[in-house]
């Protein structure tokens, strides 16, 4: 027998529309209402107030303490974070899908931090570029296998999500960089992918190191054509580099 639609919202589903309207009219940090006045203002129990606010608090819109009143919370990437991470466990085949994802906000975000990059932009690129060429030296002289290796494997997929992260912040466009951030976990267990992929080409990382070189110093001219271009040719790279890894 086939469930009936239903074809009108519940009573929490009300109230979790409606409580979510009220947080996102305050701003993080503010005290949602009482319970108790939660209850009387939507005309439902304190019961099915409770579990609309467990519901909010499960997306991340508000945070929750014992004995105290719901708080509204800043933005937060956890939930995005949570999906990609698991999805990349269980679907190999996702590495390659969230590449295709990586094209499309990454060429944006090259190009977009060379037309608005500050100084300060261009430095903390620099910086997180800088690590990143000092872990892949480390990376390429460990023996395989070894302490060091490990150790500088990790330091080089470490800065390379922060690179990525940082090329976000820097095109000055706070939701891409939310995005890039909710993608951080991800984005690091592709980067190990990818190094295995690389290593089974028989290549060095300080050549991807370079990739990212170029992409700065595109920001640095102010060319986003350029940015998006060598964004793009890193990324047919890392293509390459994850389809080794899956043969290996």
């Amino acid at each position: 027998m086939t469930p009936r639609r239903r074809d009108h919202p519940t009573p929490f589903d009300e109230a979790v529309r409606r409580v979510e309207e009220m947080a996102l009219d305050r701003r993080p940090g503010d005290q949602m209402p009482p319970e108790r006045e939660l209850a009387e203002q939507l005309a439902v129990s304190r019961l099915t107030v409770r579990e609309a606010l467990r519901s909010l608090a499960a997306r991340g819109l508000i945070e929750l303490s014992q004995g105290r009143r719901a708080v509204v919370r800043e933005p937060s990437s956890a939930v995005l974070a949570g999906y990609f991470s698991v999805s990349m466990h269980r679907e190999p085949h996702s590495l390659l899908e969230l590449l295709a994802i990586r094209r499309a906000l990454e060429g944006l975000s090259a190009s977009a931090a060379a037309r608005s990059a500050t100084r300060t932009g261009i430095d903390l690129l620099e910086a997180t570029l800088g690590r990143m060429s000092s872990a892949a030296q480390r990376l390429d002289a460990a023996q395989p296998g070894s302490a060091e290796a490990t150790a500088s494997l990790e330091d080089y997929v470490t800065a390379d999500v922060a690179f990525h992260g940082t090329l976000a912040v820097v095109s000055g466009n706070s939701l891409l960089a939310q995005l890039l951030e909710g993608l951080a976990d991800a984005l690091g267990q592709a980067f190990r992918e990818s190094v295995r992929g690389h290593q089974a080409r028989g290549g060095a990382h300080a050549a991807v190191v370079q990739q990212h070189r170029v992409v700065v110093e595109a920001v640095r001219r102010t060319d986003p054509a350029a940015a998006a271009a060598a964004m793009d040719r890193h990324l047919t790279e890392t293509a390459s580099d994850l389809r080794a890894a899956t043969d290996v």
